[in-house]
């Protein structure tokens, strides 16, 4: 009898303290205010949503509210690593899209190739260059780490042979458009030299000024009367890879490069925030989760730098942000660097060309974005012959 009751009451408190705890994180969750943006996860959180009486009647409402509570759920952020490394213990070797690779190595996952879109992406680049014949253009798809790192992969993960994929798009881009190979360039680098961060699913800057120098010999440019420094600006960056994994304690060297004296030599305009500064570096993102971004703040639709170079050259990048670390670089050689990210660019490139006459037109992406972005295409269909 004093079993049953003992059993009874140790249930009775057992069901008090669940309950108890499902009241008190529902007024932790009522009382705090939402976030707008997780900077573990590098993402914007979802808000509470409108209520309508369609979209109550459909079931739209409940879905993005079972959304909304997801993202603003108390102590998410420490829950999502708890259960990371519960994950790990359990052997587990891909966490959302990630890769958890040798040594520590956390490597994006390949794409799918998808052959209509890949086509037709080059057809509008091939176009864009025959009717530009004036303008010198050139084309770098740096591989990703998956594939020049294939060796970190864990035991089990699929590998796509990348080179044979750029091999594809340099023979349909034909001979109007000049082409670097990163793969060849990048496999001369010692093996000591970091080319991908082990967080972040970007090349090194190291890895972007190796490819610089070829495009450099390639558009003749005067490199070698620059001296250039690298400067290494953090030493506890953790990248987009860390954040979608929730692996939190490996860390990356940050660097820097940029000519020698060159900060001050050319302006840099936000045409989006119709704000200008005179430098390619936000070191105000040292204090922020995404450090990645001292390299111009960020993404943006379009940004127009104004140098000091003595000529007319104007240079008009189309890019994703592995082209970031690699405009300091460029300064020295143009009078103006258009840079468009045609992700967020809501125009075509049809005023860039004849508003800034545009002398050369370079094409920089990483392997993966450009499997799956269609809004160069899109940029470039709009885009007249100069």
């Amino acid at each position: 009898m004093n079993r049953g009751r003992l059993y009874s009451a140790w249930c009775l408190t057992l069901g008090l303290l669940f309950f108890a705890g499902l009241a008190g994180t529902a007024v932790w969750g009522m009382i705090q205010p939402d976030r707008e943006k997780s900077e573990r996860e590098n993402r914007m959180l979802r808000q509470f949503p409108a209520f309508t009486l369609d979209s109550a009647a459909d079931g739209r409402f409940m879905n993005r509210l079972e959304d909304y509570l997801t993202d603003q759920f108390p102590a998410r952020d420490r829950l999502v690593s708890a259960k990371t490394y519960l994950d790990l213990l359990c052997g587990k070797k891909k966490i959302n899209g990630v890769w958890i690779g040798r040594d520590g190595w956390l490597i994006e996952d390949q794409p799918p190739l998808r052959e209509t879109q890949l086509k037709g992406l080059t057809d509008a680049i091939r176009r864009f260059c025959e009717q530009n014949p004036s303008v010198r253009a050139a084309t770098v798809l740096a591989p990703n780490a998956s594939y020049m790192l294939a060796d970190r992969l864990p035991y089990g993960a699929p590998l796509y042979d990348q080179k044979e994929v750029l091999d594809r798009i340099r023979a349909d881009l034909g001979t109007s458009c000049g082409w670097i190979d990163c793969v060849s360039v990048l496999r001369q680098a010692p093996p000591e030299e970091p080319l991908y961060y082990r967080t972040d699913h970007h090349w090194t800057t190291q890895a972007a000024y190796r490819v610089f120098c070829r495009l450099a010999e390639e558009w003749k440019l005067d490199a070698a009367s620059q001296t250039y420094s690298f400067v290494t600006a953090s030493d506890c960056f953790q990248g987009t890879l860390a954040s979608s994994s929730g692996v939190r304690h490996i860390h990356d060297t940050l660097t820097l490069c940029a000519p020698r004296g060159a900060e001050g030599s050319y302006t840099v305009s936000y045409e989006s925030e119709q704000r200008t500064t005179v430098t390619c570096f936000d070191r105000a993102a040292m204090q922020r989760r995404n450090q990645y971004e001292v390299f111009l703040g960020g993404n943006f639709d379009k940004i127009v730098i104004t140098t000091t170079a003595c000529n007319d050259d104007t240079l008009l990048l189309l890019k994703d942000s592995y082209a970031n670390c690699m405009i300091p670089m460029l300064t020295p050689y143009f009078h103006r660097i258009v840079v468009v990210d045609p992700r967020y660019f809501n125009d075509t490139v049809e005023g860039c060309m004849q508003d800034e006459r545009v002398t050369h037109v370079l094409f920089l992406y990483n392997l993966n974005t450009f499997l799956q972005d269609q809004s160069l295409a899109d940029v470039l269909d709009a885009a007249p012959a100069a």
